[in-house]
């Protein structure tokens, strides 16, 4: 099972969730030194954490695992990115 998994419900397209979706994963690439790499609607990541977000027809699911040190920090990093997934479905 994954260190942080979150699935979040949004009243979107999938076209549209994932417009919305991409600049703040791009942003998180860039502040924690993510590799990303897209099939579809499906983002897989690797890096300091290593995981995947996919966008489905009613609801964005992301899952990571973390390295050792961010795992002192999950319920913090599971919070800010709940709030960040729940402001770019908004």
């Amino acid at each position: 099972m994954a260190d942080i998994q979150i699935e979040i419900g949004h009243s979107h397209t999938r076209y549209e969730a994932k417009r919305r979706i991409k600049p703040y994963v791009q942003k998180a690439a860039t502040s924690f030194g993510l590799r990303l790499r897209w099939n579809g609607d499906i983002c897989k990541f690797q890096g300091p954490a290593r995981g995947y977000i996919a966008i489905k027809n009613d609801s964005v699911e992301m899952a990571a695992d973390l390295g050792f040190v961010a795992m002192i920090f999950r319920t913090t990093i599971e919070k800010r990115i709940r709030k960040r997934l729940y402001q770019a479905l908004a």
